[in-house]
């Protein structure tokens, strides 16, 4: 029966991991454990195995001591104990099973040792992976033993907004690893010999929460806000149906995300700029099996921005033939060719003109070039002929902001020699680099904070454009509320100490085969099961909204002080006295926050996680705010999200 069988399987590698457990620990130096005596305070959850008691039901539990099922959903991050009453007996194991929806972790406590194993089972491709299965296809992905002396009285379970997951036994730290995916629930599993009369009881020690104070000073004020955008795939745009584009337009007016960073034309580009928009012509990103993601405008999506209030920049990437330089017979050529300056600037100008005509104004801002590395000299012509070409064009209100570089040490450098060149630099209007060595810093986004530092120095007076944020690590690149959140850590970093006064993603929408590209390249993704209609692609597009849905153009940001480093907290303020708070809390404890802003009635409170998207909630007059959840405080009144 398949009960049977699968059980006897499960059984057999589970004792295939406990013995193969027990030589490793032979190998390693065992920790001795303090002495403890856990205090079980009021609220704790008790449970109690007995070895020769009740056997689970279902088909493949039968044969096993039941389960117990602890009935809590676990925040983004945690610390949660167990306080034990008693030693394991020898050859016996306690189980801590925590799952998510795509993966787990179990944390097996021995007699003699600890061990975690990570597992995804969210995939037929696991199945015959040479894990051992229990009913489904599954996958270990992490595994950690560490070997102990003494008695374990208390087992502690750590998941932090550092992608870290530690375990630690009588408040000794023994396993510390990384973990990226989400876990919502837990249970525990007591495996030991039927014919014994072994009891193991103990309690889940429950939460305990903190308070924490944030003083508002809106005397003190920073940048003014442009708002928050990025780039539409035109081709994926293109895929939705009627109702999905409409829909479309609903979401981005949603999430006010009104500024279009657009990927216009590059080597397809002809003389005469007359197929910008042309869709056969897209020049095409390829990420993997993926189909091309082109380079295309779309005037009419253009005007659509506009007309709901918002604006577009415009930055090309590889250039044309017709805007590069002749390369010299015999050299090698370069992979994005060297710009003509003046080529270049024509271009620029050239679409300028189309824009306005077909849109009714031009371009807000425009950006130099896309990530290409020029040469020192030709970096600083294309700045200063492109200036001089808008303004005698008519376009003397033009923006344009600096190349923008992937990396920020990069763009530290393109600041600086531009400041060689007092005319270059005076004719840049915005600092501008992508950020993309922030996934570097994911076990610890602080020491991010150096870096970020130094652009800001480097781009002095300047308004700073955070250009092109989003997750292209292949090690980083999982649809997670902690990746989501993580990078929410970057948008308030950028706000707070970049004086960013705008956030762009990469990509608002990306057509793509692989999840994981949607997943952690953009927002939003054609659902090919729904009509062709945009879906949230991961928790991305929530983070993102819980600021961009109340920080509004032409908002100030003011001064904001947490009395709790766990708690990220800025400010912004309108003209018409609207207000607005962002708080995430990157701690493992529930905080009870005190804020103080007088004279502020707020009206919309918004509540983003694992399990609400943007969530309106009535304003509370005692506000907590769990660990890994963003509170949005605002006296704008939105309403609930799109999905």
């Amino acid at each position: 029966m398949p009960s049977r069988r699968w059980t006897g399987v499960w059984a057999c590698g589970l004792a295939i991991l406990l013995a193969a457990a027990a030589q490793g620990a032979a190998a390693q130096t065992a920790v001795a454990l303090p002495a403890v005596t856990p205090s079980v305070p009021q609220g704790a959850i008790p449970f109690r195995f007995v070895s020769d008691g009740p056997r689970g039901s279902g088909w493949d539990h039968g044969d096993r001591i039941a389960r117990f099922y602890v009935q809590q959903w676990l925040p983004a991050f945690f610390s949660r104990s167990l306080a034990l009453d008693q030693d394991l007996p020898r050859g016996t194991s306690l189980s801590w099973i925590f799952t998510g929806p795509h993966a787990g972790f179990t944390v097996i406590l021995g007699s003699e040792d600890v061990r975690v194993l990570e597992r995804y089972y969210d995939s037929y491709a696991l199945y015959g992976s040479g894990e051992p299965q229990s009913g489904y296809p599954q996958r270990i992905v992490a595994e950690a033993d560490a070997p102990y002396t003494g008695h374990p009285r208390t087992i502690t379970v750590r998941l932090d907004s550092h992608m870290n997951l530690r375990v630690s036994v009588n408040g000794r730290s023994l396993i510390a690893q990384r973990c990226l995916f989400d876990v919502q629930r837990s249970q525990l599993e007591y495996d030991a010999p039927r014919s014994a009369h072994d009891v193991i009881s103990g309690a889940l020690l429950p939460q305990a929460d903190a308070t924490a104070a944030i003083t508002i000073d809106p005397r003190k004020t920073y940048q003014t806000m442009m708002g928050f955008g990025g780039s539409p795939s035109i081709p994926a745009y293109a895929m939705l149906s009627s109702a999905g584009k409409e829909r479309f337009w609903k979401i981005l007016s949603s999430y006010n995300l009104l500024i279009d960073r657009e990927y216009p034309m590059g080597t397809r580009l002809n003389p005469a700029m007359s197929n910008l928009d042309d869709l056969a012509d897209a020049s095409p990103h390829y990420y993997g099996d993926n189909f091309p993601n082109g380079e295309v405008s779309d005037f009419d999506y253009s005007r659509h921005i506009q007309a709901l209030g918002g604006s577009v920049i415009y930055e090309m990437w590889d250039l044309p033939a017709w805007a590069t330089k002749p390369v010299a017979k015999g050299a090698p050529l370069p992979r994005h060719g060297i710009a003509d300056p003046e080529a270049y600037a024509r271009a620029v100008v050239n679409y300028c003109r189309i824009a306005k005509q077909r849109t009714g104004r031009p371009p807000a801002i425009v950006g130099i070039q896309n990530e290409v590395e020029e040469p020192g000299p030709v970096a600083i012509q294309m700045v200063r002929v492109l200036r001089k070409r808008l303004d005698q064009a008519g376009f003397a209100g033009v923006k344009i902001h600096m190349a923008d570089a992937p990396f920020t040490w990069q763009g530290v450098k393109r600041a600086e020699a531009l400041q060689q060149d007092p005319d270059a630099w005076n004719a840049i209007d915005y600092a501008a680099v992508h950020e993309y060595d922030y996934q570097d810093f994911f076990s610890n986004p602080d020491l991010f904070d150096s870096s970020l530092l130094a652009m800001r120095k480097a781009s002095g007076s300047k308004p700073f454009l955070a250009t092109e944020i989003c997750i292209n690590k292949p090690s980083l690149q999982t649809g997670s509320y902690r990746v989501a959140f993580n990078v929410g850590q970057l948008y308030h970093k950028n706000l707070t100490l970049m004086d960013a006064v705008s956030l762009m993603y990469c990509w608002l929408i990306l057509d793509v085969e692989q999840p994981s590209f949607g997943a952690s390249r953009a927002l939003l993704i054609p659902d090919r099961a729904d009509g062709f209609t945009p879906v949230a692609s991961s928790a991305q597009l929530r983070v993102f909204g819980a600021f961009s849905r109340h920080i509004l153009k032409g908002m100030v940001r003011v001064d904001a002080q947490s009395s709790d480093a766990g708690l990220l907290t800025s400010a912004y303020l309108g003209k018409q006295g609207q207000a607005t708070v962002v708080m995430l809390n990157r701690s493992t404890r529930p905080l009870r926050v005190n804020l103080a802003w007088p004279g502020v009635r707020w009206r919309e409170l918004e509540r983003t996680s694992p399990y609400l998207q943007n969530a309106v909630e009535p304003v509370e007059p005692q506000l907590m705010v769990q660990p890994g959840e963003i509170v949005t405080l605002s006296t704008i009144v939105r309403g609930p999200a799109l999905p």
